[in-house]
């Protein structure tokens, strides 16, 4: 952990305590429940004489904030800030940034002693969940204006989904592998089954100059079914008994599905010289 200034949230512990609280709001938890899991979470961490007092005080502002401020959390704030706890870290500071943090505490605790606001509503988070099967194909029609600007358009890109991971802040997306062709027609899954997956990310010399694992695996972000171009793609079928390739750079590239069609072109273009398309 470390911290590159005197304001409260100058602090990577403040901006996870802070970060965290309001992250749990949105899943649905009550104040209460965050606190003690936040506690629990970083026990060790409160031991600690520089790191402890600014879990508390960040947690303090933050509960204030959202109109959910614990008097237990209160207690030990302000506690924190009469004693002078939280500045002894700073005696190693000049004496401008010391004043600052003076100032920061005392603006905290002026805010703690005054009635907090109303409990402020939260929303929750909405979150997707691609419910596309492991081993589904499916075919992508290139119709953007990229697609036109480098003759693509209208010709069939083909992918076949591989895997699942989870987004942030809990969206359920598909990992993917890309046959390595660019066809005028559709492709049944017999035909498919034969060809060998795209490489992605990396340019071909680049992998050959460092001598690494190739990335094949494509990571397609979305937040709702609506980001989705269904127009695009059609449900071609599904592969029984899908396999990971052996050795593959197990780390996926991510791609919105906004910046996708001009990013599978270039990475298309890159690897052509490689493999008749």
């Amino acid at each position: 952990m470390g911290a590159w200034g005197p304001g409260l949230y100058q602090d990577d512990v403040a901006l996870d305590v802070r970060d965290y609280y309001k992250d749990q709001l949105h899943r649905g938890k009550e104040g209460e429940q965050i606190t003690q899991e936040l506690i629990e979470q970083n026990s060790d961490m409160l031991e600690d004489p520089d790191d402890g007092p600014v879990f508390w005080l960040a947690l303090a502002d933050v509960q204030w904030k959202m109109g959910r401020l614990e008097d237990m959390v209160k207690k030990n704030a302000l506690n924190i800030i009469d004693g002078n706890v939280d500045l002894k870290r700073c005696q190693s500071e000049d004496l401008k940034n010391i004043k600052k943090r003076m100032c920061v505490l005392s603006e905290l605790k002026e805010r703690l002693l005054n009635p907090q606001p109303e409990m402020k509503r939260v929303s929750q988070y909405h979150l997707y969940h691609c419910d596309w099967k492991i081993g589904d194909v499916y075919a992508y029609r290139l119709l953007g204006d990229y697609a036109k600007e480098k003759d693509f358009f209208g010709k069939y890109l083909f992918f076949v989904k591989i895997d699942e991971t989870i987004w942030y802040p809990g969206h359920t997306v598909p990992v993917v592998y890309f046959f390595w062709i660019v066809s005028d027609s559709l492709l049944k899954i017999s035909e498919l089954e034969k060809i060998e997956y795209m490489p992605q990310f990396f340019t071909p010399k680049a992998y050959e100059k460092d001598n690494q694992s190739k990335k094949y695996m494509l990571t397609l972000l979305n937040t709702s079914s609506r980001v989705i171009p269904k127009k695009n793609l059609l449900y071609i079928g599904n592969i029984e008994n899908i396999q990971h390739i052996d050795k593959e750079d197990t780390n996926s590239y991510e791609i919105e599905w906004k910046n996708f069609e001009k990013y599978i072109i270039k990475n298309i273009i890159n690897w052509k010289g490689y493999k008749d398309f």
